[in-house]
C-alpha cells in the first residue's frame, strides 16, 4: 500500500454533478447507492483490484462535496479504511474502467428512428455482465435527475433532459 499513498494534492476522483437546486433526495440517494456498487463490480473485474478489494477491511469509498451557484460536485476516491489514505492506484484504475465502460455502453444504447422503433443496439437476447447491469442502473438514476454529469481524467458522460452526451 506504500505505492498508494502517493502524493494526493492534484487527484480530483470520480466526479458527479448535478444541478444543485430543487434535488430530490430520494433520487440523489438512489444514485450514489447504485454508483457505490457499480464501482464495486467493476473493480471485482481487474485481477489487480480484485486483489484489493478482497482485502480485510475492505477500502472504503469517501465522498467530498463542493458547491457553487447552480452545481453540486462529489468527488469519490477510494481509501484505506483504518487511516482513511486516499488509495490512488485503486481509485484510478477503477475510475478509468468504471467512464470507459458506461461510455461503451451509452454508445450501444438502441437509437429511436422518426417512429419511435428502436435501431441498432445490443439485441433483447444478450446476456450482459454483473458490472453491465450495475452500470445500465447507474445510467437510469443519472436519467431520473434533470442534470447530472460524471467525470474523470478529461472524459464524462452528461445526462440533460433525456438526452445523454458523451465527452
Amino acid at each position: 500500500m506504500a505505492a498508494e499513498r502517493q502524493e494526493t494534492s492534484d487527484f480530483q476522483g470520480l466526479e458527479i454533478t448535478v444541478d444543485s437546486c430543487n434535488l430530490p433526495v430520494s433520487g440523489l440517494s438512489s444514485l450514489l447507492r447504485v454508483v457505490q456498487a457499480a464501482l464495486r463490480e467493476v473493480a471485482r473485474v481487474d485481477e489487480a483490484t480484485r486483489e484489493q478489494l478482497s482485502k480485510r477491511p475492505q477500502p472504503t469509498l469517501h465522498l467530498s462535496a463542493t458547491t457553487d451557484e447552480a452545481n453540486l460536485t462529489f468527488r469519490l476516491t477510494f481509501a484505506d479504511p483504518t487511516d482513511r489514505t486516499p488509495l490512488l492506484d485503486l481509485s484510478t484504475t477503477t475510475f478509468r474502467a468504471f467512464l470507459s465502460q458506461l461510455r461503451r455502453f451509452v454508445e450501444k444504447i438502441p437509437q429511436r428512428d422518426l417512429w419511435g422503433e428502436a435501431v441498432g443496439g445490443p439485441s433483447r437476447g444478450e446476456s450482459r455482465s454483473e458490472a453491465e447491469k450495475r452500470i445500465d442502473q447507474v445510467r437510469q438514476e443519472l436519467r431520473r435527475l434533470p442534470k447530472a454529469k460524471l467525470a474523470f481524467e478529461g472524459q464524462s458522460v452528461t445526462f440533460e433532459s433525456g438526452r445523454m452526451e458523451i465527452g
